[in-house]
């Protein structure tokens, strides 16, 4: 009975949480309902584990259950190679196939593995990539970690349980800076009681 009553709390978040299509979390809080912006949370989320990846060397992969080829051309195939490190280091598993071909074997936690946005997500890598991090002093890590933390958010997989909602609200919260993105954009706002009265 008790090891029941353990999986349920772990299974059932403690408090009720709206998705609003897509976009937002919403909850109680003790002065009214917070709101989270899905997206930001997960980029805040992505640009400090991509920070610790390129400063300590931590990192999650998660393995593709069907590798993607990607066609990408001789000269991007060779930018793959030379970046090969940096990628590792942030937990992409990407390895080269014949002159012009890579396979996307993994991609950080946090990456969707589907096929459509292994390509879209190649395409970014490469753009990214193209600009240039043969330096990676603070500055370059933040600004490399901000750009592939603003590519992850955009294809990473919406919460579709409570479950998973509470635990990107906790993942959140654990993070050094949960109010704001790296770009300084608002991810949580509430909304005091007395504004929800004046509807009313």
């Amino acid at each position: 009975e008790d090891y029941g009553k353990l999986f349920e709390s772990k299974v059932l978040p403690t408090t009720q949480i709206l998705n609003v299509q897509d976009k937002y979390l919403v909850t109680s809080s003790r002065s009214g309902l917070m709101v989270v912006n899905i997206r930001r949370a997960f980029e805040r989320i992505l640009y400090e584990k991509f920070l610790r990846a390129l400063s300590k060397g931590e990192h999650v992969s998660q393995s593709s259950l069907f590798p993607e080829q990607v066609r990408v051309g001789v000269e991007n195939r060779l930018l793959f190679d030379e970046h090969a490190d940096l990628l590792k280091s942030l937990g992409f598993d990407i390895v080269p196939f014949g002159t012009d071909t890579v396979v996307v074997n993994g991609v950080p936690d946090g990456f969707s593995c589907e096929g459509g946005k292994v390509e879209a997500m190649v395409s970014d890598l490469l753009f990214i990539l193209s600009e240039g991090c043969s330096s990676l002093s603070e500055t370059m890590q933040s600004s490399m970690a901000e750009k592939f933390a603003i590519l992850g958010a955009s294809s990473a997989k919406m919460p579709s349980s409570p479950f998973e909602s509470q635990h990107l609200i906790d993942t959140l919260f654990a993070c050094d800076n949960s109010e704001l993105t790296s770009r300084g954009r608002r991810i949580i706002s509430i909304i005091p009681v007395d504004d929800i009265d004046k509807k009313f």
